[in-house]
């Protein structure tokens, strides 16, 4: 059966725009991540610490770890601890100062302040905000304020702290969250 001329040009036309219409309503297979809690939490830029050195009060007080993911102490000089727990933290310290500088050093790494989560988006207040302990990502929302009435809260996106690739990973509201994370709420379009 022959297609009328008329018809066969609306075809046509159809067969280029379907796909570019429809093109904007498929979404590719995302991955999501499981809701188990994460591991310890890590040093990083930003981070305040304390470091004690028992019977050293010259090399004790209070630090903030650089940009470069490093602590700059009197006699130890600038130290990587970025990607490290503390306690990982305190045996490398102990490491340095035992060799040469003081006999069977004792050091304390206590976190004061972790650096902030963010959440940018449809939030009330987008920002930078601490948490305290382990949070999830319900709770950074909640401390910017909450959704606003234009959140597509079935799209929340995070961007881990440290993933050298920045690639952004929905989640759920349950999904555990941790410093220097950004959690990105997206806009409902209807």
């Amino acid at each position: 059966m022959a297609v009328p001329r008329a018809l066969q040009g609306i075809l046509g036309i159809l067969s280029v725009a379907a796909p570019l219409l429809l093109g904007g309503c498929y979404s590719a297979p995302v991955a999501t991540e499981p809701e188990t809690p994460p591991g310890p939490t890590t040093l990083g830029p930003g981070d305040r610490v304390r470091v004690i050195v028992f019977g050293q009060q010259q090399l004790s007080g209070d630090f903030v770890i650089g940009d470069d993911g490093s602590l700059s102490l009197p006699l130890v000089g600038r130290m990587p601890v970025a990607g490290l727990t503390a306690g990982q933290a305190e045996k490398a310290m102990r490491d340095r100062l035992g060799h040469g500088i003081i006999v069977n050093p004792e050091v304390s790494i206590d976190v004061l302040q972790y650096r902030p989560v963010y959440v940018v988006g449809e939030v009330v207040r987008p920002g930078g905000y601490e948490l305290v302990g382990k949070g999830r990502v319900i709770n950074a929302v909640a401390l910017a304020g909450g959704f606003t009435y234009r959140a597509r809260t079935d799209r929340i996106m995070v961007m881990r702290d440290g993933d050298p690739e920045r690639k952004l990973v929905y989640v759920t509201e349950r999904t555990p969250v941790g410093p220097g994370d950004t959690v990105i709420v997206p806009e409902r379009w209807f």
